[in-house]
């Protein structure tokens, strides 16, 4: 029967699987033997887009049968309850085949309020503090050489600023800094009295494969950015996510165009009244705004293009209930669409492109929320 739930539910699985997640229900479907490395290698091709990559996946799964389907789908719970819940997967698997005399589908994937509960408490995190947390926008604009001022960026800042508001955070924009004041910066929030259930940090300026790049033409590691904020350094938010947005070159390629088409406590939590331990570099996510190695693209009037599509993206997506990784998802997609002329000093035309990377340690689904307006 699963795999008739896998059929039916073929176009909108589709279209609701993340390329994160399709790459840990890979992972897990090795790990229980449900697929070998050389079926694995043919769906994750890197020619392929994801939604191919989605539909080879669920197909080579159902046509393994019940077994097969049945796994997939209690990783897919595992690992994505969001998008398993909207579709009502555990509805489906309870319906019996028209005409068929089995029993219901087992009661390991029948819908309680109990684990209704859980998805709630457990499988997201916790949004709901006024406000809700920091968010810290860092934009360098104005080098000392005048032909590396960013043009543009003050839209980008606009743009975060009125976003985040909106999502209820308290936002602080700091101008202009060298390698070791974004540090000083990073230590300073770090122990801020101020931390909600989540915190921001936008860091916009020129940079390189290893980090973003000061006034001082010195370049200030990422890891020195997101550190400060794990475990060991910021006990107010462990447990909590910490996000960053990074916009900067991280070398000096440009991304090539192929031609696709697209188919078809605050210092510790709780779980069922036991405390249990997390790594200290938890709950992260650093959103790049390109891959290593690649040019970073920015309009001198209307903004770069990562930062303008993550804020409309979160914005609507927000408004609808998804989660970070599902909109970030649609952020590359979009960004990856984008077409430009990019002008060398020589008066070479270069065609521009590109696409962001993010990295993650989430282990819950992160979706923000604006706070609800009381009228009196």
């Amino acid at each position: 029967m699963a795999e008739k739930v896998l059929e039916q539910l073929r176009i909108k699985l589709k279209e609701g699987l993340t390329e994160p997640i399709i790459k840990s229900l890979l992972d897990d479907l090795r790990d229980k033997k449900v697929l070998g490395n050389e079926e694995i290698e043919e769906i994750v091709q890197k020619t392929k887009p994801r939604a191919d990559q989605a539909r080879d996946l669920i197909d080579g799964v159902s046509r393994k049968g019940t077994k097969a389907s049945e796994i997939m789908l209690a990783c897919l719970k595992n690992r994505d309850i969001y998008l398993y819940n909207s579709l009502n997967i555990d509805n489906h698997l309870a319906i019996p085949e028209r005409g068929a005399t089995c029993s219901p589908a087992p009661t390991a994937y029948s819908t309680t309020d109990k684990q209704k509960d859980l998805v709630s408490g457990d499988e997201v995190y916790k949004m709901d503090s006024n406000p809700r947390g920091l968010c810290v926008i860092i934009n360098n604009e104005n080098f000392a050489n005048k032909k590396q001022k960013r043009k543009g960026s003050q839209k980008d800042v606009d743009s975060l600023k009125d976003l985040f508001e909106v999502l209820g955070f308290l936002v602080e924009v700091e101008k202009d800094k060298t390698a070791d004041e974004i540090k000083a910066l990073m230590a300073k929030y770090s122990n801020d009295a101020r931390h909600g259930d989540c915190f921001v940090c936008c860091v916009m300026s020129h940079g390189n494969e290893t980090g973003v790049k000061g006034l001082d033409e010195k370049i200030c590691p990422v890891n020195d950015i997101t550190s400060p904020f794990d475990g060991d350094n910021c006990p107010a938010l462990i447990g909590k996510p910490k996000v960053f947005f990074i916009q900067a070159c991280r070398g000096c390629k440009m991304q090539s165009k192929v031609l696709v088409t697209d188919g078809a406590g605050p210092s510790r939590n709780q779980k069922s009244g036991k405390l249990y331990s997390i790594a200290k570099d938890s709950d992260f996510l650093i959103a790049l705004s390109t891959v290593e190695g690649y040019f970073s693209i920015r309009h001198p009037l209307s903004g770069s293009w990562f930062i303008q599509s993550l804020c409309k993206h979160l914005k609507e997506g927000s408004e609808q209930g998804q989660d970070i990784l599902r909109i970030l998802t649609n952020v590359n997609n979009d960004v990856s669409r984008e077409e430009g002329i990019i002008i060398k000093e020589n008066n070479d035309r270069v065609d521009a492109k590109m696409t962001p990377q993010p990295q993650f340690t989430l282990r819950k689904l992160l979706i923000f929320k604006a706070p609800k307006i009381c009228l009196f």
